[in-house]
């Protein structure tokens, strides 16, 4: 039961506040962990906005890296390997610190998105590039360091630049529409300034093997520029899942449609000993183990797809297809 104050004591209380022997102002107290100082908040520190995972953007790059292995095998015409690698978030300075000198740099806008980019190839990278587009193996060891690239090094690398761009918009078009428009090239980090050091920058390092060759292409991204669709790639798939599904279908497809493929259609096979091919002449027959009647094959990056025989189709020779054949 509550203890209820007498009259005499009412009295004393209302006479001990008047004298002022009784305090109506409560002490202030400290708040709990504060150890009594005050310490300073920066919310416009970009350290403290940076939390989790970006598993859409993750997803965006394993299709960019499967997309770019194609384009290059395409116009380089050798066989390569490009996969994705950890991606970093860390203050620009940090990142321009590990670039080696020279190196191949190329700033690129980010339509509707704020701010540029920027494209790292790896010196290395760039001149087994160059040599193979001058009809070279790229095996070669190059001096890298203590040289600047040539005009014409820099026109055939930006083959290379070009085809990445148009594959990143391709590939961002699935999650958000972004236009990659190149702006210029540099050498050195120090004319590549796309933010202060202190902001934050996305790296997103590449991984290419090719034969004997290994190095990185990396797409280097102002944490500022990503801010207004941070929400999608922070996000997971689970809300956008079908309509990501339907989007990417339909851009495996027309890279697969647009993918070349080797046909091959073989006449037929005779065994002859080394005496009879050092004999040969013009005019000599070589009796084939097929006989006239049987149906060609053809196959298709060495694997048998289809019967049917040969002819003329017009002015050139033909393979008209009888039947598909079954899968081993």
């Amino acid at each position: 039961m509550e203890k209820i104050l007498s009259q005499e004591e009412i009295d004393a209380l209302l006479n001990g506040i008047e004298d002022g022997k009784v305090a109506t102002t409560p002490e202030p107290r400290e708040a709990a962990g504060s150890g009594g100082e005050t310490v300073p908040y920066d919310f416009a520190n970009q350290d403290r906005a940076v939390r989790g995972r970006m598993p859409t953007l993750e997803v965006l790059n394993d299709f960019f890296a499967r997309s770019l292995r194609n384009s290059l095998t395409l116009i380089l015409r050798k066989s390569l390997e490009v996969s994705p690698q950890k991606m970093a978030m860390m203050k620009y300075g940090d990142f321009t610190k590990t670039l080696p000198l020279p190196c191949s740099l190329h700033v690129f806008k980010m339509s509707p998105l704020r701010g540029n980019g920027l494209l790292v190839l790896d010196p290395k990278l760039v001149f087994s590039f160059v040599d193979i587009f001058l009809g070279g193996t790229g095996r070669m060891n190059f001096r890298i360091e203590g040289r600047d690239f040539t005009a014409i090094e820099s026109r055939l690398i930006m083959k290379v630049v070009n085809t990445i761009f148009v594959d990143l918009e391709k590939t961002w078009a699935a999650v958000h529409p972004v236009s990659f428009q190149y702006l210029r090239s540099e050498f050195n980090h120090q004319f590549a300034a796309i933010v202060p050091p202190t902001d934050l920058v996305l790296t997103v390092p590449f991984a290419l093997e090719m034969e004997q060759i290994s190095g990185l292409i990396t797409v280097c991204m102002p944490y500022s520029s990503l801010e207004p669709i941070k929400a999608k790639l922070h996000s997971g798939l689970q809300t956008e899942q079908l309509e990501l599904d339907h989007r990417w279908v339909r851009l495996l497809v027309d890279q697969l449609q647009a993918t070349e493929v080797e046909m091959v259609v073989e006449l037929g096979r005779a065994p002859i000993t080394a005496e009879t091919l050092l004999r040969l002449k013009a005019g000599d027959v070589l009796p084939l183990e097929k006989d006239v009647s049987e149906p060609l094959v053809a196959k298709v990056q060495e694997v048998p797809k289809f019967l049917g025989r040969a002819g003329i189709y017009g002015s050139n020779k033909a393979f008209q297809i009888d039947a598909r054949m079954k899968p081993l």
